[in-house]
Order: C-alpha cells, then sequence, then structure tokens
C-alpha cells in the first residue's frame, strides 16, 4: 500500500529558523497527523539546503567553512520543530552523499535524452534570489524581495531545455493531472506557461559551494536543481519504498514556480510520475509590516514556544487567516487567541464541566461519541482550510459553553438530579468528541483532554499568562 508522502521544502539554511519556516511546517505536521489518524502510513519530509553562493557567503561573513557553519545551524531547525511538536518522519540535507550522487546522475540522464546544452548567458543575477532576474521583474532597478540591484553576470552554463516542454507542461496543469491550488495560482501559472518559457541555466561557473556538475569541474550544479531533487532522492537516502509520486508539495507562493514548472518539467523529461498537488500558501506581515532583521520583527518560532507553549502557536498560525491568502501575524495576536479561544474557552470548558461531575458526583453513562464534528473538520482539512476547521472547533466550544451557562448546572444540584446528570452527560460526551479533530492541530492538548475525561480530575489546559 502506498504511503501518504507529504513534503515542505527544504528551508534555504543561511540563518536561523523563523516563523515562516514554522508556518509550513506546521501546516505539513497537522495533514501528517491527520492522515495517521485515519489510518494511513504518511512520509513527511522536511529538511534544508545546504549548497549555493549565499550560503559561502553567510559562512565567510561568519568567519567559518561553509561545512562547518551549516552543521552549527542545522541543530537550531531540529530543535525548533522538536518544540514545535513536529513529527517528520525524516530531516533531509542535500549534503548527503546519496543525495548528491543521484543529482548527478539524473542530470546526466537529462543530457542523455537531450534536455541539456551547454551556453553563454549574459543577464542579471541576484545572489539573495539564487536566480537570474528578468527587467520587468525588477522594481526601480532592484530585486522586490531583497531590495538589492542585481549585478549583471555572463558566464557559460549549461542550460535545461524548459522550451521543449512547454505544450506538455500546460497539458498536465489544464487537465489536473497536476492540481495546483489554490485555484488564483494554477492561473498565474497557466499564465506565465502562455507567455513562453525560456530555457533555464542549471549549473553557475563561480559557484564553489556546491554539487559539481557531473563531466565538467568548471560548473556546480544550480542549487534550486539539486534543492528539487531531494524530493526524489529521498527514496534511496531513507530506503523509503511505496512513497513516489509525492501526494502534496506544501511551499510558500515565491517558490511556486520552480514546483510549478521548472521540478515537474524535469520530471517529464525523465518520464518519472508527477507530483499529485502543489500547494502554495500565502505571506503574512509581522505587525502590519514585512518581517526583517533592520526592522527587528522577525519571530523566532522558540521564543513564542517558551512563551505560550507549542500547541497556542500551532494554533494561531492557523486559526489567523487563510491559508492560501496573505495575512498578518504578532505576539499580540497569538496572546489574544491565547487567551479568548484557548484559556477562556476551550481551557474553561473543560475545567468547569469536570470539576462539577466531580463535586456533584455525577455518574457519566457509556455514551457513544458524536462524529459529526469530526467529520466536518476532516473535510476543510482535507480542503487545506485550516483556519475554518479551527473556527468549527471554537464554535462547537463556545456552544458548549453557551448550554451551560443556560442550564445552570449549580442551580440544577439543587433539586433536579435527573436533569443535572443529563446536561453534564451531554457536555461530556461532546468533550469527547473534540478530542480527535483537535488532536492533529493541538496534540499535546487533545493527550491532557484524553486524560482529563479519564480521570475526571481537571487541570488547566491554557494557564494564564503572566
Amino acid at each position: 500500500m502506498k504511503k501518504i508522502f507529504i513534503t515542505t521544502p527544504i528551508y534555504y539554511i543561511n540563518d536561523v529558523p523563523h516563523i515562516g519556516h514554522a508556518y509550513t511546517t506546521v501546516a505539513a505536521d497537522v495533514l501528517s497527523r491527520y492522515h495517521k489518524q485515519k489510518g494511513e502510513e504518511v512520509f513527511f519530509l522536511t529538511g534544508v539546503d545546504e549548497h549555493g553562493a549565499k550560503i559561502a557567503q553567510a559562512a565567510e561573513k561568519a568567519g567559518s567553512a561553509p561545512q562547518q557553519f551549516i552543521d552549527n545551524l542545522v541543530p537550531r531547525f531540529q530543535d525548533a520543530w522538536k518544540r514545535l511538536n513536529i513529527e517528520c518522519s525524516e530531516f533531509f540535507r542535500t549534503t548527503n552523499s546519496k543525495h548528491i550522487k543521484i543529482v548527478q546522475e539524473l542530470i546526466l540522464q537529462l543530457k542523455e535524452r537531450g534536455y541539456v546544452e551547454k551556453r553563454r548567458y549574459k543577464g542579471l543575477y541576484c545572489t539573495g534570489c539564487e536566480k537570474f532576474l528578468m527587467p520587468d521583474e525588477l522594481s526601480e532597478g532592484k530585486c522586490p524581495d531583497h531590495g538589492t540591484e542585481p549585478e549583471e553576470h555572463s558566464e557559460e552554463n549549461y542550460f535545461f531545455l524548459l522550451s521543449k516542454l512547454t505544450d506538455d507542461l500546460l497539458n498536465i496543469i489544464e487537465s489536473e493531472k497536476l492540481e495546483i491550488l489554490p485555484e488564483s495560482r494554477k492561473n498565474e501559472i497557466v499564465g506565465k506557461i502562455k507567455v513562453g518559457l525560456d530555457d533555464v541555466s542549471i549549473s553557475r561557473e563561480k559557484v564553489e559551494w556546491g554539487i559539481p556538475f557531473p563531466g565538467d569541474k568548471s560548473q556546480t550544479i544550480y542549487v534550486w536543481i539539486d534543492a528539487l531533487i531531494n524530493y526524489w532522492s529521498a527514496q534511496e537516502v531513507f530506503d523509503q519504498k511505496n512513497i513516489w509520486p509525492p501526494d502534496i508539495h506544501l511551499m510558500a507562493k515565491d517558490i511556486l514556480w520552480f514546483h510549478a514548472i521548472i521540478w515537474p518539467a524535469m520530471l517529464l523529461a525523465l518520464d518519472l510520475p508527477l507530483p499529485k498537488k502543489i500547494f502554495a500558501h500565502g505571506f503574512f506581515t509581522v505587525d502590519g509590516q514585512k518581517m526583517s532583521k533592520t526592522r527587528g520583527n522577525v519571530l523566532d518560532p522558540n521564543k513564542l514556544v517558551e512563551k505560550f507553549g507549542a500547541d497556542a502557536v500551532r494554533y494561531t498560525l492557523l486559526r489567523e487567516f487563510p491559508f492560501g491568502e496573505d495575512g498578518d501575524l504578532s505576539e499580540e495576536k497569538i496572546a489574544h487567541r491565547y487567551q479568548s479561544e484557548l484559556s477562556n474557552g476551550l481551557g474553561n470548558l473543560f475545567q468547569r464541566t469536570l470539576s462539577m461531575i466531580t463535586k456533584y458526583q455525577i455518574e457519566i453513562p457509556k455514551s457513544e461519541t458524536n462524529y459529526q464534528e469530526e467529520r466536518r473538520v476532516s473535510k476543510l482539512i482535507e480542503e487545506f482550510k485550516f483556519d475554518q476547521a479551527l473556527s468549527e472547533i471554537n464554535q462547537e466550544v463556545a456552544k458548549l459553553n453557551q448550554f451551560i451557562e443556560e442550564n445552570k448546572p449549580w442551580e440544577l444540584a439543587k433539586g433536579d438530579q435527573g436533569k443535572l446528570t443529563g446536561v453534564l452527560s451531554e457536555v461530556y460526551s461532546a468533550l469527547w468528541s473534540l478530542v480527535l479533530p483537535i488532536s492533529p492541530f493541538m496534540p499535546e492538548t487533545a493527550e491532557k483532554m484524553k486524560k482529563q475525561l479519564e480521570t475526571l480530575e481537571p487541570e488547566p489546559l491554557f494557564p494564564r499568562l503572566d
């Protein structure tokens, strides 16, 4: 039986992890946990991209050799994911010797099939993006993402003949053999293909920190080609069978081009099966501004977990705005969700219900769990509507708190034991119904809920913030 294969991008490791990395990885972890909950086998892959000029420059600035520099940073990513309760199957590193060998083998295959040739290229190169930019992509002569002027660069490189695959790519995307989500991203990619695709440089002449191009020591393989192949090489690197093709590639919208055009084109040229779905989520600002070290508004996931706990961070990341759209995040917004929905909402509901069951010595009858809530949430998870799934859960919590307020168990305890038992039993059963839908999003909380429902010993799920 095929395993569900879920991937994040491998994150470029020229600096420590930030909340943007966490956003994609938490979403992938929710999907992974959801499929495991359904009894399916899952292979969830994440990791880091360790080659390229930008890393060599960052290492030099730090007074370190590139390998030593990345070896020091890798644990920072692994620790961040551990703190956020990310349960990836494997953590990929592009300096893995098996991966390097596979990358070179695939490049040779592309060359043998007539999809690679050497040419001289002149263009505007942004080191921050690790790619050539067209003049119409610039903003006032600068890279729109990095705010720096690209350098005019001329060198002999190997090119992947992407233009030969234009019609095939258009067909697989329009027919949804390769599904690109959200729909707006698919339309954007189709529009670019219809304008026409240029061949792409897949090697660099003066970048030493990279995989040597097979048969030509003067060149290294372009870092993006190296990175994309991680999805394929993971099968051999981690000795995984029955995982290909990927069921879902998750990423931010700025790298959709590489995943929705260059990567499928390479697979087509190699006659390999294509990924099933690509989902490109939006960006978020912090307090209305783009994250940057200069502004000092880069959110560190480790510090957020220390302050709010892993589950509250996971919850807010996916609750605050729709997954496919741009949005805004801040510590204040996490604190607000924590206080209003988690502590005063879910936490209060558990504390008061179990306290009253114990205080009034209610014998809870065995009852079947109502799976309606779980089915609604499941459908929304499968549609990547994480914010709506969490909204459903939050509405159910609000309804149960309202039900308690309306029925006033503390009044019923004075004389209507039958109704009191009925009211608290209904709420108790509904609490069990929330455990499964909450579990992919907030696994620690779900375990605490389960334990408290079994022991009838309430403890704060979300203690008051200092």
